[in-house]
């Protein structure tokens, strides 16, 4: 049952004998279903809250204002509710800053009926129908401009969703950032690609130089020295002999230097029968010119050739700094595939060094070696690790995608 003021009967527009002695049901304020809900989430004693709802009446919707409280009567939970009209002119107050501020404020914020359609309506029908927030959705409008919005549900006393709201952030600027240093990063890549393609070529020429002009010089010679030593010999002249010996031994290191040089620069093994085979000869060359064991292990199989140049180069830097610096007694290269990646190994049990100190020294020969293959690898949406302490040896590790993008070649 209600009691009423006349207060109430105004604001429901209905003359106190049309109202007292009626439930709420029969007056049309609430249904009993509605009620039965509400019983459990009204205020416990001594606390109560406000609301505002809209009313039905014979004259149409009116606002009201409701405070309802809690108490107790012979041990009985009961409600007080003081509904009060709002007129239609009267200022919000806190609501009214609440919307300056809004207004003012980058972040925005919109309440979605359940029948409304808009875009991204998908999501605003999720919320309603999970009753879940959609939290970080980035939304592009038609004049072009990027936000980024959180949907949340907006419930009533009995815990459905009336309502749903939506807060949005304008992030055109960060996301036209965003793009362009993506671009920026990607032009970089592609202008590093075509850096490393002519590096390639280039190498390629020297080394084709090299075997065509330079070591043909060299073994012409040797030959002619093999000739006055053997004139020298002939005719008696010991020192002489001994002297072109020397001459030609010292030629003939110059002219295996000169063609470690050309296989280094262009490995024919590498082309022919792909980057294990390169490497086991290019880590065996380095473990009998230092004094070390060396074990190689990888797939048989072959890639495309930017793939296989990459990863070979990857490891011929981290095996020059094994030659260089190492003094190791073991070098292990590993070479495995995993999920379209190319994951290589260069491990030596040498002396080891401290990274972030090889790398403060400007102009260091190790710290350009090693930027210069993290470029490289990075480049081509790999990515590379070097671990390394004083007396514990250098494990340099690098991820290599099967694909290259952009490619190199």
């Amino acid at each position: 049952m209600v009691e009423v003021s006349d207060g109430f009967c105004a604001l429901a527009g209905r003359r106190r004998e049309e109202i007292v002695g009626r439930t709420a049901d029969q007056l049309g304020i609430s249904d009993l279903a509605r009620l039965d809900r509400l019983i459990d989430r009204f205020p416990e004693r001594g606390r109560s809250h406000r609301q505002r709802r809209v009313f039905e009446t014979p004259d149409g919707p009116r606002l009201a204002e409701l405070d309802i409280h809690g108490i107790e009567v012979a041990g009985e939970r009961m409600i007080v509710s003081v509904i009060t009209q709002v007129p239609a002119d009267e200022s919000h107050g806190d609501v009214e800053v609440l919307a300056a501020v809004l207004e003012a404020a980058p972040l925005g914020m919109v309440l979605f009926g359940p029948d409304l359609r808009i875009a991204r309506v998908a999501a605003v029908e999720r919320v309603f129908a999970d009753g879940e927030p959609v939290v970080g959705l980035e939304s592009t409008c038609v004049d072009g401009r990027s936000y980024l919005l959180t949907m949340f549900p907006v419930r009533n006393a009995v815990d459905e969703v009336e309502q749903v709201g939506c807060m949005f952030l304008d992030v055109s600027d960060r996301v036209s950032a965003e793009r362009a240093l993506a671009e920026s990063e990607q032009r970089r890549r592609e202008i590093l690609a075509s850096m490393l393609q002519a590096e390639e070529v280039e190498r390629s020429r020297i080394a084709t130089e090299l075997h065509d002009d330079t070591v043909q010089v060299m073994a012409a010679s040797l030959m002619a020295l093999d000739r006055a030593a053997l004139v020298a010999a002939k005719a008696g002249n010991e020192r002489m002999a001994s002297a072109l010996g020397v001459a030609r031994a010292t030629l003939e290191e110059a002219t295996e230097r000169t063609r470690r040089l050309m296989f280094e620069l262009r490995p024919a093994v590498l082309h022919d029968h792909g980057p294990v085979a390169a490497m086991r000869l290019l880590a065996g060359e380095v473990a009998h010119e230092v004094g070390a064991t060396s074990v190689v292990t990888g797939p048989a199989g072959r890639y495309d050739l930017a793939v296989e140049e990459l990863v070979y180069r990857s490891a011929q830097e981290a095996l020059a700094n094994v030659r260089k610096h190492a003094r190791a007694s073991r070098i292990t290269v590993r070479i495995d595939e995993h999920d379209g990646v190319l994951v290589g190994e260069v491990a030596d049990d040498g002396r080891g060094f401290d990274l972030d100190d090889v790398r403060s020294r400007p102009g260091a020969a190790l710290h350009m070696g090693l930027d210069s293959m993290v470029e490289r690898v990075r480049a081509a949406g790999g990515d590379v690790t070097i671990d390394s302490e004083p007396g514990a040896g250098t494990r340099v590790r690098f991820a290599v995608p099967t694909v290259l993008e952009p490619p190199l070649r």
